[in-house]
């Protein structure tokens, strides 16, 4: 592995391309049928490339690693080494059977990043294209609560079938007393680009008096509440800028079963900004939308906002991540 460009906030080790969901929009959804696991050897030379690095944070992602049968082995090994925190990223659902949501908090998982969509079954029913997930993962988040996870969090993707309920998410998501929300607009990638026209919300400007009630909904219910807004440029989040997710310069390291990339050299190629963004006044920090969201709808509704150029991200921020 190449010696970093940036400092290393997390390594997030996608297990394998497998999953007991197949949502409708997942940006990975065409790689699922490879079926392809890491050995557990591999993995375990992740986890000590992330202690090399002096990485905080040890993350497990997939496709779904929770049915990945050395999980476990893997916390352990993780606790061992010392990480601060331990995320497992999923979908919930195998923690609805307590013994093995029990299992992993006692092994050393402790920040656990739920992905839900929905606030009802039948609309997280048909996103996840699986019958009974919806309350499967429901029963999960309520487990963790029973074992007292202090770090949880939930992921939710924006969609055409869920972006006008936004705040009603919100609001049913926060009865389990997340630390944050992570909110995604759509990746055009994987399923979301096959079934686009099912899918896809619209211009990101019409989605966004959606989130801006989503964070004052998550603010509503205590400041020491995180929200955390991805994808979005900065002209369309004036006046909530605190909770543009990539802002700074600390890098995410994920490591998946045929790739190994840094998150943040990753957006700077993926993203794009026009010449007319020189004009704005958070040109320096922001990535622009996705290439293909651009080709997708056109540049016109982000226009430069003018001002003195904001060149420190911190001048910005009023939540901290709690690693």
């Amino acid at each position: 592995m190449d010696k970093p460009k940036y400092e290393i906030g997390k390594v997030e080790i996608l297990m394998g391309w497998v999953c007991n969901n197949n949502c409708i929009f997942c940006s990975v959804g065409h790689k699922l049928p490879e079926r392809t696991i890491k050995p557990w050897k591999v993995v375990k030379e992740h986890i000590n490339y992330g202690k090399r690095v002096k990485s905080g944070t040890i993350s497990f992602s997939g496709g779904e690693p929770t049915i990945i049968n050395y999980l476990e082995k893997a916390v352990k090994y993780s606790k061992k080494l010392g990480f601060k925190t331990i995320e497992i990223q999923s979908n919930g659902r195998m923690f609805s059977y307590m013994d093995f949501a029990e299992k992993m908090v006692k092994s050393g998982a402790n920040r656990f990043l739920i992905s839900i969509h929905a606030d009802n079954p039948e609309l997280g029913d048909t996103l996840n294209r699986v019958k009974g997930s919806f309350n499967q993962t429901i029963q999960g988040i309520k487990n963790l609560n029973k074992l007292n996870v202090e770090n949880l969090r939930f992921s939710v993707v924006i969609n055409k079938l869920n972006y006008k309920r936004l705040e009603k998410i919100t609001d049913f998501l926060l009865q389990f007393n997340p630390l944050g929300m992570h909110v995604n607009y759509v990746i055009i990638d994987g399923h979301a680009y096959t079934y686009k026209e099912s899918i896809m919300p619209p211009r990101m400007s019409v989605v966004a008096p959606y989130i801006y009630k989503a964070i004052r909904r998550v603010k509503k219910e205590g400041q020491d509440k995180e929200i955390w807004i991805y994808s979005f440029p900065y002209c369309l989040m004036q006046g909530y800028e605190f909770t543009i997710a990539e802002m700074g310069t600390m890098d995410s390291r994920l490591i998946g079963p045929d790739f190994d990339v840094s998150l943040q050299e990753n957006r700077h190629k993926f993203r794009i900004k026009k010449e007319s963004c020189k004009k704005c006044k958070y040109y320096k920090l922001c990535l622009g939308p996705w290439k293909r969201y651009a080709k997708m709808f056109g540049f016109e509704e982000f226009k430069p906002v003018p001002g003195k150029m904001i060149e420190d991200a911190n001048e910005l921020m009023s939540q901290d991540y709690k690693f």
